[in-house]
């Protein structure tokens, strides 16, 4: 009974430790996808002062609810250092190709068509979405905030005046 209830501890806390999320100060992974042209655009070539990372599908509701969020983020922020660098989790490739386009999405935009299976969710540790972390110099400064809490850190960050 004893070595029972040890492997469930053992297996419980594997699992804990599997799910939990990227922490502020982890290193950023890479991530290597494809654009919305089909060219592979690396997050570890993007030269900005912040990075926010959002992990996003068409078909989820909350996240498409999100864009224009995202879009006035983008628009008050890109030309002072916020660069937004958005993983589709679209299994979908031409679905989700053709809703960037017609909603005119100005960030930068990739897909993993391998959605939650893929390496970007692995290695971000992202289990739900809308999953968006802030990055700076590679590394993770903010994660799972409103975009209220979010909109503060990057003027932080941006060293702008509210």
């Amino acid at each position: 009974m004893r070595h029972l209830i040890i492997l469930l501890l053992l297996c419980v806390s594997i699992s804990l430790k599997t799910s939990a999320q990227l922490s502020i100060g982890d290193i950023a992974p890479d991530i290597k996808l494809p654009d919305t042209s089909g060219k592979w655009l690396p997050l570890s070539t993007i030269q900005s002062k912040l990075i926010l990372v959002d992990f996003w599908a068409v078909w989820c509701y909350p996240c498409v609810k999100s864009m224009p969020e995202l879009i006035e983020l983008h628009n008050k922020y890109h030309h002072k250092g916020l660069t937004i660098y958005a993983v589709s989790l679209d299994k979908g490739y031409y679905n989700w190709v053709d809703y960037c386009r017609k909603e005119k999405l100005p960030f930068i935009l990739v897909n993993d068509a391998y959605s939650f299976n893929g390496k970007s969710c692995a290695d971000y540790k992202v289990s739900a979405i809308p999953h968006k972390l802030l990055l700076k110099d590679g590394k993770v400064i903010g994660s799972n905030m409103s975009t209220l809490q979010l909109e503060n850190l990057i003027k932080k960050e941006l060293d702008i005046d509210n």
